[in-house]
């Protein structure tokens, strides 16, 4: 995949995203975001929205939901904003590591 191909599929999942879930933010994190992706490498989405009441597995659901027919591997987490606030000052959780070493997409 190019470099041009990577980041039109990067704009039309963060299109698809914010249409569906009107997020606060959009993470790009792994390997994707680190620079060092191979061939068969997903993506992996970290997405923060304001309040829902859904249970995370729904959230996700709705998010894959979204991005049905992109046509790239991917991985969508969906946090709350209190869910991420909590999580981010755990120095091992998945927020706190997005946030040091994700590439923030989208902030509303």
């Amino acid at each position: 995949m190019t470099l041009d191909t990577r980041d039109s599929v990067i704009e039309t999942i963060v299109q698809r995203l914010v249409a569906a879930l009107s997020p606060e933010r959009i993470y790009l994190f792994g390997s994707q975001a680190r620079g060092d992706a191979g061939p068969d490498s997903d993506y992996d989405f970290l997405v923060v929205v304001h309040t829902s009441t859904l249970p995370r597995y729904r959230r996700d659901q709705a998010a894959f939901q979204a991005l049905l027919g992109v046509g790239v591997a991917k991985d969508v987490l969906v946090l709350t904003h209190d869910e991420f606030e909590r999580q981010r000052t755990v120095v091992c959780s998945l927020p706190a590591t997005v946030e040091r070493e994700g590439m923030l997409l989208y902030a509303a």
